[in-house]
């Protein structure tokens, strides 16, 4: 009769498929985390740009306005007797 014993370098039946387990859960845990943190990063990235592009829209809308006006202030402030074509002057006395 024959007696086994136990050794450490023997590993009980299942240790090495629940070693090999363990070991995809981590990696797959490592990628996860990894996947999560480009995901905020990216999500940071399109709100800071979506927040540039409102801000350029509203300095854009202000130039316009400001040009808007400027213009109308020179048709405003013209002198129309100091223009010659009639049509011009005409259309400049209809503005103002």
């Amino acid at each position: 009769m024959r007696i086994f014993q136990y050794t450490s370098s023997k590993r009980p039946i299942g240790v090495k498929k629940s070693k090999l387990k363990r070991s995809k859960d981590e990696g797959l845990s490592l990628a996860m985390k990894l996947f999560e943190t480009k995901n905020n990063r990216l999500g940071k990235m399109l709100s800071e740009s979506a927040t540039s592009k409102q801000r350029d829209g509203e300095r854009l809308d202000r130039y316009i306005k400001t040009k808007e006006f400027r213009d109308e202030t020179k048709i405003l402030m013209k002198n129309l007797e100091t223009i010659s074509d009639p049509n011009v002057r005409d259309y400049l006395q209809r503005e103002q």
